[in-house]
């Protein structure tokens, strides 16, 4: 046997958007049967061409099949192969021509068509069904949470009539609601609520949209969200409540978050894991005004911690001024209001420290309400 014969066409065994699988089995072996030891061994090369007379070389070797990968979808390849022995190559096959599949659609579609806030082309891709409704982007948000935090409510119909999960979480465990509460588009929140989404889930962090609300300071989403019987008692993995929440961020302790949520049944006694309440996350904060309206809600100013210390203690220890008159002045309003029904509680409540909201008010914590 001399070179080898021209080959027929290759044969396609499998093709994708980005690759294609060709085969020569049947004709390698047939070529094989007729070799003998001085033809040496039998190799092959397989050229690919997008554009007319550009072939590349895409494989070379002993095996009888290849795959092109990395190709661009939907575009017509030409592809040729030829084998070689010990005497030289043979002629190259007819080429052959191939198209790759049609991209199919998907996530990224559809986030591409709500970052364009385009109806339509959001329409055709989830009418062609190829691309998960819920598919998250690159930052973890559905396109449901796309969506409803740019406020685009015709594309949050549209992806919910077309199933799309309102309650959908991610890696975080985060909703929609979550999200959109703190951001405070209460249009929008109060369409999730109309279309089923839970205010009771939370997330990895424990966390509610209440929560979520409380952070942001959304007074209309905070409402919306206890009218829909949000628990003011909900505790995140660190035991805070909304109220505890609002207290402890540097940069929130908004006093109308306060009075929110103490009008829809917040305790100011509750204490997070640390057995600190709102007040003491107050008094550590410098949220003077947030102060007043707990201690107005019978927040006491001696409740301990698990450590010992107390709002007041935290005032004094840190030379606040301000929150330590506010805390004083308050203990000697208590005192003064016990005093003149007869009893004499030394602070804490409104009218008993003992009894101002089960904080631990100790016996060395009450001279200090005396002074």
């Amino acid at each position: 046997m001399s070179r080898p014969p021209r080959p027929p066409e290759p044969i396609v065994d499998n093709k994708t958007h980005h690759s294609i699988e060709v085969s020569w089995e049947p004709y390698f072996a047939k070529l094989q049967a007729r070799m003998t030891d001085a033809d040496g061994r039998l190799r092959v090369e397989l050229h690919s061409s997008r554009f007319e007379d550009s072939w590349e070389l895409a494989y070379k070797g002993y095996d009888v099949r290849c795959v092109l990968s990395s190709l661009e979808d939907n575009v017509e390849y030409s592809i040729r192969y030829r084998f070689g022995n010990d005497h030289g190559w043979g002629e190259f096959s007819n080429p052959l021509p191939v198209r790759t599949l049609k991209k199919p659609l998907s996530g990224e579609d559809i986030h591409r068509a709500l970052r364009r806030k385009n109806a339509d082309d959001l329409l055709r891709v989830l009418e062609s069904r190829e691309a998960s409704v819920d598919a998250p982007d690159d930052r973890g948000f559905s396109p449901l949470s796309v969506a409803a935090m740019d406020a685009e409510l015709e594309l949050c119909n549209l992806l919910l009539e077309h199933r799309a999960d309102v309650n959908w979480t991610g890696e975080n465990g985060k909703t929609c609601l979550m999200q959109v509460s703190y951001k405070g588009k209460p249009e929008v929140v109060q369409w999730l609520l109309d279309n089923g989404a839970s205010v009771s889930m939370r997330d990895r962090k424990g966390m509610s949209a209440l929560h979520y609300a409380a952070d942001g300071e959304q007074l209309d989403t905070l409402r919306l969200l206890l009218t829909a019987k949000a628990d003011p008692h909900a505790r995140d993995n660190l035991g805070c409540t909304a109220l505890i929440r609002c207290a402890m961020l540097k940069n929130n302790g908004n006093s109308a978050v306060a009075v929110i949520l103490l009008g829809a049944g917040a305790r100011v006694y509750d204490t997070d894991s640390s057995g600190q309440t709102a007040l003491f996350h107050c008094a550590i904060n410098r949220h003077e005004k947030m102060a007043s309206v707990l201690l107005d809600n019978g927040a006491d100013p001696l409740a301990t911690n698990s450590q010992g210390v107390s709002p007041l203690k935290v005032a004094e220890a840190q030379d606040r001024k301000n929150m330590r008159n506010l805390f004083q002045d308050c203990l000697a309003k208590r005192k003064a209001e016990a005093a003149a029904v007869g009893g004499d509680s030394g602070g804490g409540g409104k009218v008993d420290a003992g009894k101002s909201g089960g904080g631990r008010s100790g016996a060395a914590a009450r001279p200090i309400g005396k002074k």
